[in-house]
């Protein structure tokens, strides 16, 4: 009961981090989105391909690594440091020195000067990278959220103010610089840790054997990700890149957040049972079913009122972007549970399982972006979503027979609550159609999911509801 406490305790605590940090970042980017054009956001889409590149390299799995070993030494976390130090330091010249090709590749010189600089995150990235390690194993989240917190709260500011006084897309770059520097300075100060002044190459050796496979699973994953955007900046135009980049944010943010949370609290807490076959399958579903009664009702209903949403929020200048997050919503909710299948492989030290599946999905994600790419960015929505659900069966397939339990058990879990769904998005649609102001419609339609879904769970998932409200209470 101690280590189920534990590990609400630190969920609690990432969710405190991810939903304050995200939900702060997003309540800026609202601010920003009314201030700036989606041209703007537009020349941030186009390089974010190429720095989420250079982060994967510079993280080299080496974070998931260190966590999943057992006997971790100060100089394992010495080595990772330097490691990525360097690392980041030569992929940081490389980016700077390729700054004027990748303007001429899109065919806008201002790219080179947003480029060299927003680059610098790498740099910052690995400098904090061993520290939210420490942090993570410890399990001490309470700590990262109030830095990660702070941190949103100070750039954010910082962003806005620049955006108010006309700086544009400098806004945007400034506000993404000083997130990483003040987190990085909070967590030293915090931690005050400095490394060894020893590298080892055994160590090394172990740790990178581990997460090789993973960073050119991580690798994979990004290029795949930032396609898009490197394909609709090239083929369409800064407007329409900017309008599937905030409508990919709004939605894909969410996902992240709580898988991110989850993952940092739960990979260190289900290590433990990584020969535990049974046990690690009861504790899956558990989170499966969290995760679908949280994520069910956020993106069906950011689907259904998308509209309302965007006039309220971010003004008629976005109103392009509703029908691309009503599809990108149903296509980034089943990303959580992708992740928490893949999530079982890192746990059982199955790297290159792990890896062969990224490899296999991510073909048929590339054949399917081709195909509807000549289209247009809405068809293109709609193939990501296609991917996704391809995705959620393989690694579904994959996963259970990794924990040795019968074919798609884990979504199973799944399929009455999509079923219940469908029909609460059904009535809420029909109930504030007629509904003519838009600030009505959304507060009508919040309304409905909240009230509609809870009666769903009191009726039919009170148990598990009771079984969390208890596990809340204890801790």
């Amino acid at each position: 009961m101690e280590k189920n406490n534990l590990v609400f305790k630190g969920v609690l605590w990432s969710a405190v981090d991810r939903f304050a940090a995200v939900g702060l970042q997003l309540l800026f980017e609202i601010f920003l989105a009314r201030l700036l054009l989606p041209s703007d956001y537009g020349l941030i889409g186009m390089v974010a391909v190429f720095l989420a590149i250079a982060q994967v390299f510079v993280d080299g799995g080496f974070m998931n690594a260190l966590i999943q070993k057992q006997n971790r030494t100060e100089l394992d976390f010495s080595t990772v440091f330097y490691t990525s130090l360097i690392l980041s330091l030569l992929l940081y010249m490389l980016l700077f020195f390729s700054a004027p090709k990748i303007a001429l590749f899109y065919k806008v010189p201002q790219l080179i000067g947003i480029v060299r600089i927003l680059g610098l995150n790498i740099i910052i990235n690995s400098i904090a990278l061993v520290y939210r390690a420490k942090l993570s194993i410890s399990m001490d989240f309470k700590i990262q959220a109030k830095l990660s917190v702070f941190s949103v709260i100070l750039s954010g500011i910082i962003g806005v103010f620049l955006a108010y006084h006309g700086y544009g897309v400098w806004a945007l770059v400034t506000q993404s610089i000083s997130v990483y520097t003040f987190n990085a300075l909070f967590l030293f100060f915090n931690l005050r840790w400095l490394p060894l002044l020893r590298f080892s190459k055994e160590s090394f050796n172990k740790l990178f054997g581990f997460g090789s496979k993973l960073l050119v699973a991580g690798l994979i994953q990004n290029i795949y990700s930032n396609l898009y955007s490197v394909l609709i900046g090239k083929v369409f135009s800064m407007r329409e890149l900017g309008l599937y980049s905030k409508s990919s944010q709004f939605t894909l943010y969410p996902s992240t957040m709580f898988t991110g949370m989850l993952q940092r609290v739960l990979y260190p807490y289900l290590s433990q049972y990584q020969n535990d076959n049974e046990k690690l399958f009861d504790l899956n579903k558990q989170y499966y079913t969290m995760i679908a009664m949280f994520f069910f009702p956020l993106f069906f209903g950011l689907g259904v009122l998308a509209e309302p949403f965007v006039k309220i929020l971010l003004s008629d200048t976005w109103i392009e972007a509703v029908p691309l997050i009503r599809v990108l919503a149903i296509a980034f909710l089943f990303f959580p549970f992708i992740n928490v299948n893949m999530f079982i492989f890192q746990i059982k030290g199955m790297s290159a399982r792990f890896l062969l599946i990224e490899v296999l999905t991510k073909i048929t994600g590339v054949i399917i972006l081709l195909i509807t790419l000549k289209y247009g960015v809405l068809i293109m929505c709609y193939g990501l979503l296609v991917q996704h659900i391809i995705q959620l069966f393989i690694t579904s397939y994959y996963s259970d027979k990794a924990l040795n339990s019968s074919k798609f058990s884990q979504l199973k879990v799944l399929l009455p609550m999509f079923v219940v769904s469908i029909f609460i998005a059904a009535i809420v649609i029909m109930s504030i159609h007629n509904i003519k102001t838009s600030i009505f419609q959304l507060l009508i339609g919040i309304f409905l999911f909240i009230f509609l879904y809870s009666v769903y769970y009191y009726l039919f998932m009170k148990k598990m509801l009771i079984s969390f409200v208890n596990i809340l209470i204890k801790s």
